[in-house]
């Protein structure tokens, strides 16, 4: 194997090793989250705007009504749970491409073996 493209292929990896600790750093933050998004509702076309927590179930969706004191508390708290779920998201392509890079890696540090093909006595 070619020793520059052995060393680029170890400077992805450790690239990609760096963005998965920031996405673990990111999802073991210390904020408070409640699993769900913030839905915001108007019932007539320029009225007041109603906001829901929306929360899924196995089934279907869970809907609770927000009111105005608590919705600066639960739009941070949703916010923090977005950010969790699309840092989780974006690890485990992160995981699976590091994944590849090494097999790939290990595959082009082997040998190359003759098959001989044919009848073989």
């Amino acid at each position: 194997m070619n020793m520059q493209k052995l060393s680029l292929r170890r400077q992805k990896i450790y690239q990609l090793k760096a963005k998965r600790e920031e996405l673990e750093q990111l999802a073991q933050a210390r904020d408070n989250m409640v699993a769900g998004s913030l839905v915001e509702r108007r019932f007539r076309p320029n009225g007041p705007a109603a906001y829901y927590l929306s929360i899924p179930t196995k089934r279907n969706s869970w809907h609770r009504y927000i009111r105005k004191d608590e919705l600066e508390h639960f739009r941070i708290r949703a916010e923090a749970w977005r950010k969790f779920v699309h840092a989780m998201a974006r690890w485990v392509l992160v995981n699976k491409a590091i994944e590849k890079e090494l097999r790939s890696l290990g595959r082009e540090r082997c040998e190359k073996i003759a098959i001989r093909r044919g009848r073989g006595k």
